[in-house]
C-alpha cells in the first residue's frame, strides 16, 4: 500500500496525512508512490491543501481498502479524490503505479478556485 499525487494545477500543495506534512509538490510534480512505511500506522486521513492551508481534496484510507486482481500485472484499485480547479486538477491515490485516468467530462472550476 502506498500513496501517490499529483499536481496538474498551477498551485503549489502540501501533502498531509493525520496532519504531518508528508510532502510538498511543485506545480506539475508527480510522486507515484510514497510507501506506507513512510507514513504513520492506518488509517490515513489524507490531505492536500493549497500555499495558505485551503483544503483543495481530502480522503480516508483504511486497512483493506487497497485491492489487487488476481494478475500480478493488474494495476491495485483502491481509494482516490480529486480536486478540479480552473487552474488544473489535483489527483490522490491510495495504490502503487501510474495515476488514474482522469474523469470522463469537461473539466471546469470556479473564478477564484485558484488562489493560493
Amino acid at each position: 500500500m502506498s500513496l501517490g499525487v499529483s499536481n496538474g494545477t498551477t498551485l503549489t500543495i502540501t501533502l498531509a496525512v493525520d496532519g504531518e506534512l508528508v510532502r510538498t509538490l511543485a506545480p506539475g510534480a508527480v510522486v507515484e508512490a510514497i510507501p506506507a512505511g513512510a507514513l504513520p500506522a492506518l488509517p490515513w486521513v489524507v490531505e492536500a491543501r493549497s500555499s495558505s492551508g485551503r483544503l483543495l481534496t481530502s480522503m480516508t484510507v483504511k486497512a483493506g481498502d487497497v485491492l489487487r486482481a488476481g494478475n500480478p500485472a493488474e494495476v491495485s484499485k483502491g481509494p482516490r479524490t480529486s480536486a478540479v480547479l480552473s487552474c488544473g486538477r489535483v489527483d490522490i491515490w491510495s495504490w502503487s503505479g501510474p495515476p488514474p485516468p482522469p474523469p470522463t467530462g469537461p473539466a471546469s472550476g470556479s473564478p477564484g478556485d485558484c488562489a493560493p
